[in-house]
């Protein structure tokens, strides 16, 4: 099964077929960000995720056989039309495999799908991908 890409508005959406306990998804992705050196602990990442779904933000979810291995913000300023990602993550074991650049352009694609036209990258990782790939500016 490939890397699928879904934003989540909550952190106990259905997204795991299997889930073996109550808020498994949410303590995968806190492991995720706990395992990333890049980022503050998972709870203060995830609270903050959280308290962004209130203000139209969302957390993208990359999964792979029915795990998630990716996340990102996507957050919302509410002014104008376009979207800040943040706090990119990647799963140790796929790191160093582009995974983190493919699944940044499946959340460009999918932003650009609902009629995004701006982005701001909020981290160094995630200016890196896009300048690489041309996905900065769009053109009206």
């Amino acid at each position: 099964m490939p890397l699928e890409a879904f934003a989540i508005t909550r952190l106990d959406a259905p997204l795991m077929k299997k889930p073996a306990r109550k808020n498994e998804l949410a303590e995968r992705l806190k492991d995720l960000y706990d395992a990333d050196d890049s980022h503050s602990d998972g709870d203060s990442v995830l609270n903050l995720i959280e308290a962004s779904f209130a203000r139209g933000g969302c957390l993208y979810v990359g999964m792979f056989n029915d795990k998630p291995i990716a996340a990102v913000g996507c957050f919302d300023d509410g002014q104008t039309n376009s979207k800040r990602l943040q706090y990119l993550t990647v799963h140790p074991q796929n790191r160093g495999r582009a995974i983190d650049a493919k699944f940044i352009k499946m959340v460009y694609d999918l932003e650009v799908k609902k009629g995004v036209r701006a982005f701001v990258p909020a981290e160094t990782s995630i200016h890196q991908i896009m300048s690489d790939y041309g996905l900065l500016a769009l053109d009206g």
